[in-house]
């Protein structure tokens, strides 16, 4: 059975293909950046979850989970951070495709 994680990248592929061609290049860029930020971070938590499920002591395993929530966290941000410098134009959108 396919992991959630698997299943929101094949999601974000496809949101990705269907979006680029309707969008300007550094729109679909940072819509990239920002799906692939949520994407890792959606994998930060699943392994957060899975520390939790399978763990006998839950005092130091909620600490260790928490701090690795708050490294996806932190996954997320960086990424809206880029995506929003490329949408604002301060890092340079990628040339478009040749037709």
């Amino acid at each position: 059975m396919p992991s959630h994680t698997t299943i929101l990248l094949l999601a974000a592929a496809a949101a990705l293909s269907l979006t680029a061609c309707e969008k300007k290049p550094a729109e679909a860029q940072a819509d990239a950046v920002r799906a692939n930020a949520d994407a890792a971070a959606a994998n930060i938590d699943a392994k957060a979850d899975n520390m939790q499920n399978q763990a006998k002591d839950t005092t130091a395993t909620d600490t260790a989970a928490d701090a690795m929530r708050g490294q996806a966290d932190a996954v997320r941000d960086k990424g809206d951070k880029k995506a929003d410098a490329i949408e604002d134009g301060k890092v340079p959108a990628p040339a478009p495709a040749p037709k």
